[in-house]
C-alpha cells in the first residue's frame, strides 16, 4: 500500500498543474509504472483537451504491451462521452489489467460507472488510495457536482481585534508581503474574483494574478480570473482605465428589478453601455471583443437566495466552477447568511488594533494553520462526503 501512495502522490502533484486551467472539470494526475519504474504519465491541462490518461498514452507506441503495467489516476477513469471518448475505454483498448483510483467521481450519475465498466472487463482496481487528499484537490469540482453551483471560497485580512478596515474611506493595508503571495495563490487557482461595490470603489483593485505567482521557477503562466463586481443598484465607478486593469473580463452584476424599475437606474445602465461602446470604437482590446470583456448582467438578486441564484447561474451558464470572495464586510456576511461558503482563508495580523471600523465576520470556527510572515493564516473548509 504504501508503494501505492508514493505513486499516487505523484498522480497528485501532476495533476496541480492543470490548476487554473481545467475548471469546471476536475484536476485529474495519471501515470503507468512496469516494476516499480515509471513507464509514462499524463495530466489535464485545459478545459476541454485530453484527459490524463489519453494524454499519457498518447506518448507510447500504439501496439506496445501494457499487460504488465499498473495504471494510478487520481480520479475514477469516466466512462461516458462528454468532450472526449471515456477513457475506461481507452484503458480496456490499451491492455491494461491493473489500475488503482485515488476516489471515485462525485457525479452520481457516473460515479462507479468508471471502475465497473473495468472490473466487468476482467481489470483489477483498487479504489481508496489517498482518497482524501484526492477528494480535497478537487474541492471546487466536488461542489460544482453537490451542489449545482460554482463553489464559494471566502478571504479576507483582519486586525488583531476583528477588523476589515477603517470604515472612513481610509484604506488600511493589514496583511504582510508573504500573506500577499499567498493570496496571489489562491486566485491562480480560481475562476472568478468578487468583490462588492464598496470595496471596488475604494480601494480600486486590480484583481489580478501577479506578484509572487506565475513567475518563473514557481508556476507556469496562469490564465486572469474573471473580475465580478456585486453592484446592485450600479453604484460603481467605472471608467476605460478600470477595465484594463486586468487583461481578465470585468463583470458587473446587478438586480435587475433594482435598475429597471429605478429612471436613475436605467440611466447609469445606459452609461456603461456606451462605455463599451466607446471602448469598442478605440478598439482598446486585442484578440476579444470588449462585450465579452466588459459586461453587465441583470439577475433577481433580491430575495434571501439571491447569491445562490448567482453561483448556479455562473456555474450553468458560463461554466464557471470556483469564485473567490474578497469583500467588503455586507459581501461577505452575505455569503454566510445564505449558507453559500465552502471554503475560508482569514489572514490576521494580531498586533495591529484599530478600536473601531468594519467588523470581520464572527463565529466562525477557524483552525490556525503555518503562519505567512507576520501574519497568522486561519483556515475552515466544509466537510465533504462521498
Amino acid at each position: 500500500m504504501l508503494q501505492h501512495e508514493l505513486w499516487m502522490r505523484s498522480c497528485l502533484l501532476l495533476a496541480a498543474r492543470g490548476r487554473g486551467f481545467v475548471s469546471p472539470n476536475p484536476m485529474v494526475g495519471a501515470v503507468l509504472v512496469r516494476g516499480g519504474a515509471l513507464v509514462a504519465e499524463g495530466w489535464h491541462a485545459e478545459y476541454g483537451g485530453p484527459h490524463a490518461e489519453r494524454m499519457l498514452f498518447g506518448g507510447l507506441d500504439a501496439g506496445e504491451d501494457l499487460s504488465d503495467c499498473i495504471l494510478y489516476v487520481s480520479l475514477e477513469p469516466c466512462s461516458h462521452f462528454g468532450k472526449t471518448p471515456p477513457c475506461a475505454n481507452l484503458l480496456l483498448e490499451r491492455g491494461v489489467k491493473a489500475v488503482v483510483v485515488g476516489v471515485l467521481d462525485p457525479n452520481p450519475l457516473v460515479s462507479g460507472g468508471g471502475v465497473k465498466l473495468l472490473r466487468d472487463a476482467g481489470v483489477e482496481v483498487i479504489v481508496g488510495v489517498l482518497e482524501e487528499a484526492c477528494r480535497m484537490l478537487n474541492l471546487s469540482f466536488w461542489m460544482n457536482q453537490l451542489y449545482g453551483r460554482a463553489s464559494v471560497m471566502l478571504k479576507w485580512a483582519e486586525t488583531g481585534d476583528g477588523f476589515l478596515g477603517s470604515g472612513t474611506g481610509e484604506r488600511v493595508m493589514i496583511s504582510g508581503a508573504a500573506s500577499g503571495v499567498f493570496v496571489q495563490g489562491l486566485r491562480g487557482g480560481v475562476d472568478v474574483i468578487l468583490v462588492g461595490v464598496n470595496t471596488w470603489n475604494l480601494d480600486r483593485p486590480r484583481l489580478t494574478v501577479g506578484d509572487g505567482f506565475g513567475s518563473e521557477g514557481i508556476n507556469p503562466p496562469i490564465k486572469q480570473p474573471v473580475r465580478i463586481v456585486l453592484d446592485r443598484r450600479l453604484r460603481g465607478e467605472y471608467s476605460e482605465e478600470s477595465v484594463l486593469r486586468s487583461s481578465g473580463a470585468l463583470w458587473v452584476i446587478y438586480d435587475l428589478g433594482e435598475v429597471e424599475n429605478s429612471a436613475d437606474g436605467r440611466l447609469r445602465l445606459g452609461a456603461l453601455e456606451k462605455l463599451s461602446e466607446r471602448m469598442v470604437s478605440k478598439r482598446m482590446v486585442e484578440k476579444s471583443m470588449v462585450e465579452e470583456k466588459f459586461r453587465t448582467f441583470g439577475l433577481e438578486m433580491g430575495d434571501e437566495k439571491g447569491l445562490e441564484h448567482l453561483m448556479g447561474w455562473l456555474l450553468s451558464a458560463h461554466r464557471i466552477g470556483s469564485v473567490m470572495v474578497e469583500g467588503g464586510g455586507d459581501v461577505l456576511r452575505g455569503f454566510l447568511r445564505e449558507g453559500m461558503v465552502d471554503e475560508i482563508h482569514v489572514i490576521r495580523n494580531a498586533g495591529m488594533v484599530l478600536g473601531q471600523g468594519v467588523k470581520s465576520p464572527e463565529g466562525i470556527e477557524l483552525h490556525r494553520m503555518i503562519d505567512l510572515g507576520g501574519d497568522e493564516h486561519w483556515h475552515w473548509r466544509r466537510e465533504l462526503r462521498g
